[in-house]
């Protein structure tokens, strides 16, 4: 669909609210955006400077200048110590947790870690509740929640073995917010041509940063595959056609990539999903220009639409491209 159309599409879908309008970039710096709606409040957890902050607004746009604030930051001497990658804030039950990976230094250590609050408020304080591991505790990266037919489920990022030489996407039960009960189950490894982009003999291929898509009983993890530091990162999906999560032939990949970069916009992915006023939008960081790598990755956001159960997100829109964005009245 072309994306003039795409955005009338989206536009169409919006409520008749008041007028309004969003241009990218959402965040000038910023990567692994993770965008949580809580009623009428809409959480930004990110991490800097070695610990996991927090920016909250009533209208995502006010996101970047929202205050921040310092939810934890771990004592040293640590196997959470460092390098705390691509936290996420889920409310669970009565709690909040934020899953994180983090290592003690040394990549190759690193691991999924939780944390829990001790009440039913982001006020906090929030404590380390332990490491998320099946027992081959293998690297782990970008862990998420799955819920589906009454269970959870922890999907995330990991190596086969201990060498890093291909990130795949591993699913297994969970017993509780904060322990795996199984086994792992790989149901994801980057086996098509547009998932090995940018790796080589020295790089890793990539599958990463598996987000749930859920709707009408249907669900999707989009994850970002070909390697985050080239010009092609971008996003696959898997699907749920089977009925039990566990079972790898249960999930079906799609065969080319769902989102991927253009011209003017560079190496989309590593996404989260939120609504705004009834509309869905999706989230993820990019670059501005070819070469740009790690350090250049900013924040941006557009609406998407779904087509039988199957979610659409056209094209990257440019920065400065004006998007309809709804006003949002507050939760009653």
């Amino acid at each position: 669909m072309p994306l003039l159309l795409l955005l009338l599409f989206a536009a169409s879908l919006l409520p008749a609210q008041p007028p309004g309008s969003f241009a990218n970039p959402l965040l000038e710096k910023g990567a692994d955006p993770w965008i949580v709606q809580d009623g009428d409040q809409y959480h930004y957890c990110y991490s800097r400077g070695g610990s996991i902050w927090v920016r909250s607004a009533t209208d995502v746009r006010e996101l970047a200048g929202a205050p921040a604030t310092r939810l934890w930051t771990p004592p040293e001497g640590t196997a959470y110590s460092h390098e705390l990658w691509a936290p996420e804030l889920h409310h669970i039950d009565d709690r909040w947790y934020v899953y994180v990976a983090a290592d003690d230094g040394n990549n190759a250590t690193h691991r999924m870690h939780v944390l829990v609050s001790a009440a039913d408020s982001l006020a906090g304080p929030f404590r380390y509740a332990g490491k998320v591991s099946d027992p081959s505790d293998k690297w782990a990266i970008d862990g998420t929640v799955l819920e589906h037919g009454g269970k959870r489920y922890f999907v995330w990022s990991g190596w086969a073995g201990d060498a890093n030489v291909s990130q795949n996407i591993y699913i297994a039960e969970m017993s509780s917010p904060t322990a795996i009960a199984s086994e792992r189950v790989l149901i994801s490894r980057p086996d098509r041509a547009w998932e090995k982009r940018g790796s080589s003999a020295e790089l890793p291929t990539i599958n990463e940063g598996p987000q749930i898509l859920q709707r009408d009983g249907t669900t999707h993890i989009i994850y970002s595959a070909s390697g985050s530091w080239s010009d092609y990162y971008c996003l696959g999906r898997l699907t749920l056609t089977g009925d039990d999560p566990l079972d790898a032939a249960a999930w079906t990949k799609a065969p080319d990539p769902v989102f991927e970069g253009t011209e003017g916009v560079v190496s989309p992915g590593h996404c989260s999903f939120t609504r705004i006023g009834g509309q869905n939008w999706i989230v993820y960081h990019a670059v501005p220009a070819p070469g740009g790598g790690w350090s250049a990755r900013y924040v941006k956001m557009q609406p998407f639409f779904w087509e039988n159960n199957i979610p659409r997100f056209g094209v990257p829109v440019a920065d400065g491209v004006l998007l309809p964005y709804p006003s949002v009245a507050p939760a009653e």
